[in-house]
């Protein structure tokens, strides 16, 4: 946690979101919301970490989409020195019970881990169902697949075993479970863009979007602003905006409000 810290008070100015707080657009209420929001997000890091150090077998974590969930779930995963594809993989929304079985078979050994991330269809499907209860039983985890349909490891072409023990992590990255933030209203949903924005320095992640610490300033205030524009709110506005301010960085609120009208 110290370690944490120390790396994000080196590459966040806290005088600057200090003086952004205090602008009266900001309301006591939301003020509070940011700092709930970042308790919330404190307490999921320290649940993730558990996670990663085996003291949970399968996790849930549950939010909006576009919110810096799966950001949160590899951050904890890369902080352990773990590596996608060799020590994790990444099932997305278009994953099939089949892909899911593949998975599971690679990441089958200890210390391994399949994220699930917004495979809701797939907790919907009966055979998906099925995989995930076994791969999650608390005392006997064993996948099988019963599908006429012969199923290949992609790394040497052989066919897959029937069946298997599982002894990976699954998680789950879902819209509705146990381990939940409420972020529903537009002000639950900025303070978590302000958490991502200020305290995880979400937009350094790529090259395009890392801009300074007073334009952050300028970009939450404009989209405080604005907040009733966009229909849906995620972290993928401020990702646009930021390239807009790198590109035009005298001239970026006009681009800006045209991202805003089209979410």
């Amino acid at each position: 946690m110290l370690e944490t810290i120390t790396k994000i008070n080196e590459s966040i100015n806290y005088a600057a979101v200090a003086d952004i707080l205090q602008d009266p657009i900001f309301k006591p209420s939301l003020r509070k919301r940011i700092d709930e929001v970042r308790e919330y997000n404190e307490d999921a890091q320290e649940f993730l970490r558990d996670v990663v150090a085996g003291a949970h077998r399968a996790a849930i974590i549950y939010g909006p989409p576009g919110m810096g969930k799966t950001h949160a779930i590899v951050e904890a995963l890369n902080s352990a020195g773990l590596q996608e594809l060799n020590d994790f993989i990444i099932a997305r929304s278009h994953t099939t019970p089949g892909m899911l079985y593949v998975l599971l078979y690679l990441m089958r050994k200890h210390g391994k881990y399949v994220i699930l991330d917004d495979c809701d269809g797939i907790i919907a499907d009966e055979t998906g169902l099925n995989l995930l209860k076994g791969a999650t039983d608390p005392t006997y985890r064993w996948v099988g697949w019963s599908s006429t349909k012969e199923l290949r490891n992609p790394t040497n072409g052989k066919s897959l075993p029937s069946s298997f023990e599982f002894n990976g992590t699954v998680i789950v990255r879902s819209r509705s479970a146990p381990f939940s933030l409420n972020l529903e209203s537009r002000e639950d949903q900025y303070a978590q863009i302000f958490h991502m924005i200020v305290e995880k320095d979400y937009l350094a992640a790529d090259v395009n979007t890392e801009i300074k610490n007073e334009q952050k300033v300028e970009l939450l205030k404009f989209l405080l602003e604005n907040l009733d524009i966009p229909r849906r709110l995620d972290l993928r506005l401020p990702q646009h905006i930021a390239r807009a301010m790198k590109a035009k960085p005298n001239n970026w609120q006009r681009q800006a409000r045209r991202f805003l009208e089209a979410a």
